[in-house]
């Protein structure tokens, strides 16, 4: 599903008025429609009175029609409309008179027992255009609704009142919704935090923009649905062996550090590869060969401190050849000697690479290696790794992570897997994708190295890139939800979520072929 942007929604409006003679009167009423649907719906949970808050935009002509259509229905409406009748848009006057005409009871300001009283609460107040803080009046309003009603029966038309459109952020007062209608296509703050929470569950409603208007717009990023999921989970024919399953090599692991290593090489076979070799300092595999009894060996020279040494970059590049895809990162420290060899083998790695954890870090600072490779690169950074890659505050990289997400890709010349809620993965040509699936229950450590250890299984089974990063991403939170609802979301382990993959393959599995 595409993610437009403020702008982009903007540009649309302009294009289908003006372009393409749709009046805008015509496209507020269909969206009032909408909001008047959802507010029917609402109702059966929340019966009562509606009040409607309504802005001076278009957003408030929007409530304005909404407020018209449930009157005229039978229902006890009441809109307050705290601007003056100047100031308004002239699409919102006109929504006005034909509300006023209609007999809607209109005011000013509303006391907070009838909007603690009322059965639905419309919040449409202001819309997109919202960069900062709410103050003023409007502010004092958002206030009270969260104050009296916590969220409960209220509905957002477009966005919560007071998110910022593009990024989810709140600067200040900001409408909690239980549910929000957003007119032709989500904003990313539908799917960004903090501005998620407060938009409740969200749909699009139709108003009428042409299928082939919404299909050539090139989106600021896509929600990766259940079909694409689908779509690209690898086909295991009967005829399947091993070999053409594909062969994954993981460079992992590092004294007191063989979990990171394990955690990965589990969730390689679980996501489906056909063999996994398991590279990582020799002293180590000892530990290892009672626990990962699939996993084929390749012991390692090793420094003294039981991390990769240098002397393992040539033995590694010599393995490339016999596997479609690698991962290099979990575990392996931030020794100087491991991060030098780490450094080496990015640039020189000839076949596609999954970079990871302490990989990122021996990163850092070495833009130019990133983009000598020229073979397939995906990186998994967390925001804090992130942070050091771009050379920002982790703040800074929460700020936007759609943008900061497509800059990583493109900057390091690699699809890149910003972890995080959600989750959002972009490639060097400008694609982005946001990931619906996951849970809370994400938050504990090793999930990293689980999705890093599936996104190369997907990879060496002959995935693209940018699916097996947006596939992986996608059946992990899966797994996740499907781990949680037996086990809660407290005290999920990645072992668990290791566990749990098969059956979110499964699940779209059975959809294939």
């Amino acid at each position: 599903m595409k993610i437009v942007s403020a702008a982009q929604m903007k540009a649309l409006d302009l294009y289908a008025i003006g372009k393409l003679g749709i009046p805008a009167l015509t496209l507020m009423e269909r969206a009032g429609e909408a909001v008047a649907e959802e507010v029917f719906r609402l109702l059966y949970d929340y019966p009562g009175a509606v009040v409607a808050l309504c802005g001076k935009g278009n957003n408030g002509g929007d409530g304005l029609v909404a407020a018209r259509l449930l009157h005229e229905a039978g229902h006890d409406v009441h809109a307050i409309l705290p601007f003056s009748l100047e100031s308004l848009s002239d699409e919102a006057r006109a929504q006005y008179a034909h509300a006023q005409e209609a007999g809607v009871a209109i005011d000013p300001t509303i006391e907070d027992a009838e909007l603690a009283e009322a059965g639905v609460v419309i919040d449409a107040l202001l819309g997109t255009g919202v960069t900062g803080a709410v103050g003023g009046a409007l502010g004092e309003i958002i206030t009270r609704v969260n104050k009296l009603r916590g969220g409960r029966g209220v509905l957002a038309v477009d966005l919560p009142s007071g998110v910022n459109a593009d990024t989810g952020a709140i600067a200040g007062p900001a409408i909690r919704a239980e549910a929000t209608v957003t007119m032709a296509l989500p904003k990313p703050c539908l799917v960004l935090y903090p501005g998620a929470l407060q938009a409740g569950q969200w749909r699009v409603a139709d108003i009428g923009y042409p299928q082939t208007m919404i299909e050539a717009i090139q989106p600021l990023a896509e929600v990766t649905d259940r079909a694409q999921a689908v779509s690209w989970m690898p086909y295991r024919p009967p005829t399947a062996y091993k070999g053409s399953v594909g062969y994954a090599l993981l460079i992992c692991g590092s004294f007191g550090m063989t979990g990171a290593a394990a955690m990965a090489a589990t969730s390689a076979y679980r996501s489906g590869a056909g063999l996994v070799y398991l590279a990582l300092p020799a002293s180590l595999v000892p530990a290892l060969n009672a626990v990962l009894t699939e996993v084929v060996f390749r012991p390692m020279p090793a420094t003294q401190a039981g991390t990769l040494s240098f002397k393992a970059v040539k033995a590694l590049l010599a393995e490339a050849s016999q596997v479609q895809a690698t991962l290099l990162g979990p575990g392996l420290s931030r020794n100087a000697a491991t991060q030098n060899a780490i450094r080496h083998i990015v640039a020189r790695w000839p076949g596609p690479l999954v970079v990871d954890a302490d990989a990122l870090t021996a990163m850092a600072g070495h833009d130019a290696l990133w983009q000598a490779r020229q073979a397939p690169t995906i990186i998994t950074p967390h925001p804090g790794e992130m942070a050091r890659l771009l050379g920002r505050s982790v703040a800074e990289c929460e700020e936007d992570r759609i943008g900061t997400a497509k800059q990583a890709a493109k900057r390091f010349n690699a699809v890149t897997v910003f972890k995080g809620a959600p989750t959002v993965i972009a490639s060097p040509r400008g694609e982005a994708c946001v990931n619906p699936t996951g849970n809370a229950g994400l938050a504990v450590a090793g999930t990293g190295d689980t999705l890093a250890g599936s996104i190369v299984a997907l990879l060496a089974q002959g995935c693209a890139p940018l699916h097996a990063a947006v596939l992986g991403c996608y059946l992990g939170g899966l797994a996740a939800e499907i781990a949680a609802d037996e086990l809660g979301l407290h005290g999920m382990t990645a072992l668990d979520l290791s566990e749990a993959i098969p059956l979110a393959m499964k699940e779209l599995a059975t959809k294939v072929g």
